[in-house]
């Protein structure tokens, strides 16, 4: 394990800053070492185990910490010995690639001996580089300087910690992609006198966005030259890993059939690329290895234990501008699309269609994928596609031309949900009072709009002429502006309910559809003769009125105050010659009082001023 004892330098604002979060560790996995001799470092600390890895080896290492008692900081740009009372760890940085942290504590204090642990796992980078290691932290404390003490609150400091990781020359291999249907490999070919020896089965030559699908088989070779302590030295390969193939065209990818070979049984391994390229230009590939054998370097063999390696390999690679008959995939949407930032989207609702039309160019066939739509595909020129169910989906286009080219082109479709009919639904009769036997006949005045506009589907209506409180009824009606005959004399709720939708009278009362309820709208009384000797007898005064309503009748059995809607204001049963009613509570409007008497029924009109 290297150590390095280096001063903890912090540049110092007298502001106060704001606190940095440091990542805790949640793992328990370290346990702090507090029995050990510890570094005699700006941060002492104390490593359990060495901090030198290999490349791409697992990384799983402890590093408990003290608490420093004194660090060096600027004030007022005079450099001060600050006494540290508490430390609060933020941060843990210089860390190669690959590898994180977390902290088991981080508020110390030094006067306590308080330990941290840093816990860092991960996989060691490809490079070989030794990583010092910086610990960040707040510190509250007190700065001697120019002979007077500063209280230091909160104060960011930056510890040089001495720790050195180290990342050696590993033994682990980079992962290559290896291909999961393999090329067939090509051995009773002449190969390419090159640096490594290929066969390419067709020539190597594709234009702008033509699909490439191509396999090259390669030799191991049995030599190549490499650098090493800054000299190139010619190499003798016992075994070749490859481990990249790079300087590909933009748009193309590959894997390798065989990443483990060996000159000495000429092994073969197969290249695959697939893709469509997008930018011309010639390229020259290049493969990158680790390799296994011996090197000649001033006259003296030293042995080479998977040393990086890149060939040119030979391989060229030629993209051209695409000719004038290159197929490119169009088309045009009904609705049109709204064109968006990267792309563009058809916005539609539930239940409606989007008609596409193909305009490709140099076509010889065609693909639709009509994602969340119906049909799911097609290969027909002009297709009409239904969506039913709200989401944001994409319809892709491929067009295919000669020479194996092909083109796509994506539209977004964003379905929402179908907008529904706003109803207000109201209704009027041209009479609430009747005798029985008499017919009411009803007004629908209900409005229905859609998205502000007048609704022009259909509309459903269901009557209830006497409506219970769970508004069920067994005299009804659906037609828009009915009537209907009160056999029976009483006091009758009416209810008018509307949908766009078939009406299930049993779903009326749970709140399902739009509904109107009036109720005690229309009154039936018996059909009863007065003698005219008898309604001169009875009397309601004052009339008009302000406070109260006097009524005289001899035998009063019940007294019923009726607005000029048809509206019940005020019923009650007597049993008495003279009774008085407040008219404080009624609005001042022209109303009937119905007397019923043991002779008979009479009507007295009366104003509320």
């Amino acid at each position: 394990m290297k150590r390095f004892l280096l001063s903890a330098i912090a540049i110092f604002a007298m502001s106060m800053c704001s606190l940095a979060q440091s990542i805790v560790c949640t793992d328990n996995a370290c346990t702090p070492i507090t029995d050990q001799t510890f570094s005699n470092t700006s941060v002492p600390y104390y490593c359990p185990q060495s901090l030198t890895f290999e490349q791409g080896q697992a990384v799983d290492v402890c590093i408990t910490i003290m608490c420093p008692e004194t660090t060096n900081v600027t004030v007022y740009s005079f450099p001060a010995t600050a006494q540290i009372q508490s430390l609060t760890i933020t941060g843990l940085s210089n860390l190669p690639e690959g590898l994180s942290y977390c902290v088991s504590r981080v508020e110390m204090d030094p006067t306590t001996n308080v330990y941290a642990t840093i816990h860092i796992t991960g996989t060691a980078p490809s490079a070989n580089e030794d990583y010092d290691l910086e610990l960040s932290g707040i510190f509250t404390g007190t700065a001697s300087a120019m002979g007077s003490d500063f209280p230091l609150n909160n104060q960011s400091v930056t510890f040089a910690t001495g720790i050195v990781l180290t990342i050696g020359e590993g033994q682990s291999q980079p992962s290559e992609i290896v291909c999961d249907d393999p090329c067939p490999a090509v051995t009773n070919q002449p190969m390419s006198q090159t640096t490594i020896p290929y066969y390419a089965p067709e020539e190597l030559t594709y234009n702008v966005n033509e699909a490439v699908d191509v396999c090259i088989t390669i030799q191991c070779p049995a030599n190549t030259n490499v650098e090493y302590m800054g000299m190139q030295a010619a190499a003798t390969i016992t075994n070749m890993t490859i481990t990249g193939f790079s300087n590909l065209p933009d748009g193309l990818s590959y894997c390798v059939s065989r990443v483990d070979m060996d000159p000495t049984t000429n092994n073969y391994a197969t290249l695959h690329l697939t893709g469509t390229p997008t930018t011309a230009e010639e390229y020259n590939l290049n493969i990158s290895c680790n390799v296994t054998g011996t090197a000649n370097v001033m006259g003296n063999n030293v042995p080479l234990n998977n040393q990086a390696v890149t060939f040119p390999t030979g391989i060229v690679v030629t993209i051209e501008e695409e000719t004038s008959n290159s197929v490119v995939a169009n088309f045009t949407t009904n609705p049109e699309a709204t064109q968006l930032l990267g792309g563009s989207a058809v916005y539609i609702t539930a239940g409606q269609t989007i008609t596409y039309t193909n305009t490709s160019e140099n076509a010889t066939s065609i693909a639709w994928t009509f994602e969340g739509g119906n049909p799911a595909t097609s290969t027909e020129n002009t297709v009409t596609v239904t969506y039913a169910t709200v989401g944001n989906y994409t319809t892709t286009l491929t067009a295919y031309g000669e020479n194996n080219t092909e083109s796509t082109k994506t539209v977004g479709v964003n379905v929402s949900a179908a907008p529904t009919p706003v109803f207000n639904v109201d209704f009027t009769a041209d009479v609430t009072t009747i005798e029985t036997g008499e017919t009411v006949h009803f007004t629908n005045n209900t409005t229905v709009t859609l998205n502000d506009e007048p609704y022009t589907g259909t509309v459903h209506y269901q009557w209830l002429f006497n409506a219970n409180y769970l508004l069920r009824s067994d005299a009804t009606s659906t037609e828009e502006n009915p009537s209907y005959t009160y056999e029976t004399a009483g006091v009758y709720t009416v209810a008018l309910a509307a949908s766009d939708d078939e009406i299930i009278i049993a779903e009326i009362g749970g709140g399902w559809y739009p509904v109107k309820i009036k109720e005690d709208y229309i009154i039936v009384t018996d059909p009863v003769s007065v003698d005219e000797n008898i309604a001169g007898e009875i009397n309601v005064y004052p009339n008009p009125t302000s406070s109260v309503i006097n009524i005289a009748a001899n035998g009063m059995q019940n007294i019923t105050i009726i607005d000029m809607t048809g509206r019940v204001v005020m019923s009650k049963d007597v049993n008495s010659n003279f009774e008085t009613i407040s008219a404080e509570g009624f609005a001042k409007a022209n109303y009937m009082v119905r007397i019923a008497t043991a002779d008979g029924v009479v009507v007295k009109n009366i104003v509320v001023e």
